[in-house]
């Protein structure tokens, strides 16, 4: 009888350290930001797809952008247990704006926020490069898929060909491949002296 009561109380406490354990694992992976680790193939909206570690915008049946990414955080995921509206992408390697299936220019940031019912694209810490060896910085750019431009809405300094370039705006119309600088536009221009 004894041993019976020993196994009851055994089971019963082992019962109990079981659902300490899972109500405790629910708790601490509630706790935390949603972090996605890239696999190897994850669709995750109809509007942007996870192949790999790249994360890649769509227009109008087109490639637009592509971001090499090693994390995703979704910052509302754990209070509403969906997808929420903003994406965070960190540790970005390189990305990639196209026209025409060719590359339009590259890019690197620091961080990117993607806004998923917009498609929009927030870059912090920007540095755009063409192929020819132009390039810009600003501290934001901001992609919106409505018009497909691409604007800062600070300060940017760059070099196109031989021009040092700076002003207090600048406007990339993607469609019409091209670039609007706007407010204190300042050029030099360097000159080739024989």
């Amino acid at each position: 009888m004894t041993s019976w009561n020993n196994k009851k109380w055994l089971i019963v406490l082992l019962g109990i350290i079981v659902i300490a354990l899972a109500v405790g694992g629910v708790w601490y992976f509630q706790s935390r930001d949603f972090i996605l680790p890239i696999g190897e193939e994850e669709e995750i909206s109809f509007h942007f797809r996870l192949a790999g570690n790249e994360v890649v915008g769509w227009s109008r049946g087109e490639m637009i952008w592509r971001i090499k990414v090693q994390t995703i955080v979704d910052p509302e995921r754990e209070r509403s247990g969906k997808m929420g509206e903003k994406l965070i992408l960190q540790d970005i390697e390189e990305g990639y704006f196209y026209r025409d299936g060719e590359v339009f220019f590259t890019f690197s940031v620091e961080e990117a926020h993607y806004h998923t019912r917009a498609e929009d694209l927030n870059l912090f810490g920007f540095r755009m490069e063409t192929p020819g060896g132009d390039w810009m910085e600003s501290s934001e750019m901001v992609y919106t898929k409505a018009d497909e431009i691409l604007r800062s809405p600070g300060k940017v300094i760059g070099r196109v060909g031989k021009t040092d370039i700076e002003a207090e705006k600048m406007m990339v119309l993607l469609e019409e491949n091209e670039i609007i600088f706007e407010g204190g536009v300042e050029m030099i221009h360097r000159l080739e002296v024989d």
